[in-house]
């Protein structure tokens, strides 16, 4: 039975990744592009609730939004398509989205919102070669291979897949999420009128997990598949917290 797939991204609707994923999913059925219209990397799970979002029609399958991954999936489930999607594919993303990387992603925050709206969802990026080149084929096949299966075998709500993909793989591991910690940069420059104005960069980058995590599968020349969560909660600091309860609380009694 044909399905229907909605992709989105962070990179924009004229990235070269989600050109590449469109074409190579359409044998499962009818694929929809909802994408920002430029790149919005790094929006986490921003959505625009202070200006007004804008559709513009590139034809029956193709959609640029002025907002964000999340507006873009909603926009798409509520207003574009008269039925729900069967999955969203929120990719193909240019550059890990290891560690720390899920918490920034727009690309990765797509697809829980896609999870978040009972929908069975993954997020697919590439990482850099040494030639500066990314393996799209690979990403492609794997992005195939995990379709297939979802949408027998669905996830349960509120969790998504995301699958980072190296340079030419040797294989393919399941992994946690290991660690990549951003020491921001921050520039300050000088306009034209004299007013300072800055930047921040990524500044010192540091990386660092088990052997079983994504971040140590890749830097071993493996496409690592982790499988996310939002639930926030945490059980050894909630039962640390209810045994110091009176503690804490003696002065406010």
């Amino acid at each position: 039975m044909k399905k229907k797939l909605l992709i989105t991204n962070d990179d924009s609707i004229f990235a070269e990744g989600i050109k590449i994923l469109e074409h190579g999913l359409k044998e499962f059925g009818s694929v929809y592009t909802v994408a920002p219209d430029r790149e919005k990397s790094a929006v986490s799970f921003g959505i625009t609730t202070n200006s007004p979002l804008r559709i513009s029609k590139v034809d029956e399958f193709h959609y640029a939004i002025t907002g964000t991954p999340v507006d873009c999936v909603y926009l798409a489930t509520k207003v574009l398509l008269k039925e729900k999607p069967d999955i969203v594919v929120s990719g193909i993303n240019h550059g890990a989205n290891i560690g720390e990387d899920t918490i920034y992603s727009g690309t990765v925050a797509g697809a829980f919102q896609a999870s978040l709206l009972g929908i069975q969802a993954i997020a697919i990026s590439v990482i850099e070669g040494k030639t500066h080149k990314y393996d799209f084929e690979s990403a492609i096949k794997v992005s195939k291979s995990i379709v297939k299966f979802l949408l027998y075998n669905p996830l349960p709500e509120g969790t998504i897949l995301s699958i980072n993909v190296p340079f030419e793989p040797k294989g393919v591991k399941i992994t946690k999420l290991g660690h990549k910690r951003y020491d921001a940069e921050v520039i300050e420059k000088m306009d034209p009128r004299g007013n300072k104005y800055y930047w921040i960069g990524p500044g010192k980058i540091t990386v660092f997990g088990e052997d079983s995590t994504d971040v140590k599968a890749v830097e071993s020349g493996y496409i690592s598949i982790t499988p996310l969560s939002l639930n926030f909660f945490n059980d050894k600091l909630f039962g640390y917290l209810k045994e110091k309860e009176n503690e804490i609380f003696k002065e406010m009694v």
